[in-house]
């Protein structure tokens, strides 16, 4: 394990003190499974940490010095042949009872406690986080932060699709995380992040970030107007060309000279139906164009608009739509 490095000593310690979070067990189980010395190294400073004071958790009594005699009585008890194991993983243990010990104090101080907001009543919700960086919530996403910094970073979690004003902190570079692994880092600007099961999205308002799998050194840098992709484990930047990345948040949507094909899957995404065009109608629907802006309208007084305009007809069944002639 002479390549174990301070990330993988913060998972084990999570995943012993019942921290982790399910991208982080998932992230650690990857690393087990990617060889059987990993496994074999795992099991052994789950040893020595559950031989620790760190590990009798309701105590909450985390002597170092205590932990290091600890470890350092068992290496002198071992065998000659295991001794040389106990010493290579020594001060990773220690290691890991001084995580462990710094973990339950981040949880415990009321100053560094996690918080967590959701958006799960079907409206948008804004947030101004400690920094005074601002973010607003999609409907259905959550954000996982705290009031402080970790490692001089700034944080957050995020779980579906946000947008983001980031206070200018050059010290403290801010920090995206999503369930699938990928980080966005920033200095100052802002952007929008939406995040998938396998896939994450961002397109850049202003300034610039940086887009990473988190524990890959690979990354791409984007700048305002630019969006990036990472899925299918491949990271891509291309211009923005869509002027409705963040009306969900704005309550404007705008077209211009657009066909009514690429009009109505804007609309689906941004009322969340299905709409779809009916076979015979789509060859005229792609030739169909339309300038046009909508402000706080209803999805059907928008399609009702677009139908004034451009002749179609719609018919609606709950939130399954069809264009048809």
């Amino acid at each position: 394990m002479e390549h174990f490095d301070t990330y993988l000593h913060e998972l084990i310690a999570k995943n012993l003190s019942g921290q982790c979070t399910e991208a982080e067990s998932a992230a650690l189980q990857r690393w087990l499974e990617a060889s059987p010395e990993n496994r074999a190294e795992y099991e052994i400073l789950v040893k020595l940490w559950g031989d620790s004071p760190a590990a009798v958790a309701p105590k909450r009594e985390y002597n170092t010095a205590a932990a290091w005699d600890k470890t350092d009585q068992a290496i002198q008890l071992a065998p000659s042949r295991v001794k040389a194991l106990y010493t290579k993983y020594a001060a990773a243990a220690a290691i890991l009872i001084l995580l462990t010990a710094g973990a339950w104090w981040l949880e415990t101080r009321s100053s560094l406690k996690k918080h967590e907001l959701a958006a799960n009543d079907g409206k948008i919700k804004s947030l101004e986080l400690p920094d005074k960086s601002m973010v607003t919530l999609r409907q259905g996403a959550m954000i996982r932060y705290i009031n402080g910094y970790h490692h001089n970073q700034r944080i957050v979690e995020l779980e579906g699709e946000a947008f983001f004003e980031i206070a200018s902190d050059p010290d403290h570079p801010f920090l995206v995380k999503t369930p699938n692994q990928s980080v966005i880092e920033v200095l100052g600007t802002s952007f929008t992040v939406q995040t998938g099961k396998d896939t994450t999205a961002v397109t850049v308002a202003s300034g610039s970030v940086k887009l990473s799998l988190e524990g890959d050194t690979t990354a791409i840098v984007l700048n305002s107007g630019q969006r990036g992709v990472w899925g299918n484990g491949q990271l891509s930047a291309n211009n923005n060309h869509n002027l409705n990345f963040i009306a969900w948040k704005t309550g404007i949507l705008q077209f211009n000279d657009q066909t009514l094909l690429e009009i109505l899957p804007q609309l689906a995404d941004f009322y969340a139906k299905d709409i779809r065009v009916d076979e015979k109608y789509r060859e005229t629907a792609s030739q169909q164009k339309a300038t046009i802006t909508f402000r706080n309208q209803s999805c059907d007084d928008v399609l009702h608009e677009l139908q004034l305009l451009l002749g179609f007809h719609y018919q609606q069944d709950g939130d399954s739509i069809v264009i048809t002639q």
